[in-house]
């Protein structure tokens, strides 16, 4: 039997259109990876069309091409003989509108692609690898199978894939095929100081005024075992952020010692109908993908996320208790 990347390779040799997207709000991975396998399947001939329902955050501009992401399907000419999702679980993870259009003639085959464990998703083949790294490592490896010569533009997308997913370098999910990947790609061309820099010293001022609001919210149980934090409509709306300025703010919780689990709750919808995004990060003690699954999300042992409605009170009680049985 062939496997996930022999059929995917198939697939595109037989196929001449093909979409690609990633999921809603993206980061570095899910730009990272859309935009290198489109890269690498235009230079086989391929006609490409990249889609992402919230288009480019202002910190990822920088990646080549990156101008080249529609935000809207409407603007899009289907039918398509591929569509693929990447760092998706599933298609609902790239948007309602994807979601709808997948299931439609516009789409012959849908094919998942990413590096997290759960998924609930019908697409025509799923290469799901929870030992890659970032799903770029997945994009690198297709692409190597279909023998496309990696040009620096290509590189630099899945580089910053993998810095993205890595947190440069520094979590376990670090291992020897990651870093001889990196080489490979420095060997190319890439620069390492250029994407870090892009990356982590090019704050748009804004965000660090929404990091002010948000710190004094922080909280951490009695053991100290877990911390959390939340940003607020009013918060969005006294700085001129959005949800993507709250990229890498989980991270602040994250990094207090003995913190085993952090917690970022973003508000999605209405003061009257409030509806929060729960971004959960794990030092290892704890399978979050286990958690987020409880609450109809998931995601990877050490990064994952759900949707709940409630008060902040009422959302956070839910989602520590949750932890606190684990944990116990």
């Amino acid at each position: 039997m062939k496997s996930e990347i022999e059929q995917i390779q198939d697939l595109i040799e037989q196929s001449k259109s093909i979409l690609i997207t990633s999921h809603e709000n993206p980061d570095g991975d899910a730009l990272g990876s859309t935009l290198s396998l489109g890269l690498g399947l235009r230079k086989i001939g391929k006609e490409i069309t990249l889609y992402n329902k919230d288009g480019v955050p202002e910190m990822l501009e920088f990646l080549p091409h990156s101008e080249n992401i529609v935000k809207s399907l409407s603007s899009v000419l289907g039918p398509f003989d591929i569509a693929f999702a990447v760092d998706c679980t599933a298609t609902s993870r790239a948007g309602k509108d994807f979601e709808e259009y997948a299931k439609s003639e516009n789409c012959k085959n849908v094919v998942i692609i990413d590096h997290h464990q759960t998924t609930g998703s019908d697409a025509d083949i799923h290469l799901l690898d929870e030992g890659a790294s970032s799903t770029g490592i997945l994009i690198y490896r297709i692409l190597k199978a279909l023998e496309i010569e990696l040009d620096k533009e290509i590189a630099e997308n899945i580089y910053t894939t993998i810095v993205s997913d890595t947190g440069s370098f520094s979590y376990s999910n670090t291992n020897s095929d990651t870093l001889r990947i990196a080489a490979e790609l420095v060997d190319i061309g890439v620069e390492p100081s250029k994407i870090s820099q892009a990356i982590y010293e090019n704050e748009p001022l804004r965000k660090l005024e929404l990091y002010k609001l948000a710190i004094p919210t922080l909280e951490i149980t009695e053991n100290e075992t877990i911390a959390s934090i939340y940003v607020d409509k009013n918060m969005f709306n006294e700085t001129g952020t959005t949800r993507q300025d709250t990229e890498g703010l989980v991270n602040i919780p994250r990094s207090i010692k003995g913190v085993d689990v952090a917690m970022l709750f973003r508000q999605e919808g209405q003061d009257s109908d409030p509806e929060w995004k729960v971004s959960l990060r794990s030092k290892g003690r704890v399978n979050v993908a286990k958690i987020a699954e409880n609450f109809g999300g998931g995601g990877h042992a050490r990064a994952a996320g759900c949707s709940l409605k409630g008060s902040i009170q009422e959302v956070k009680s839910r989602v520590i208790s949750s932890v606190q049985e684990v944990l116990a």
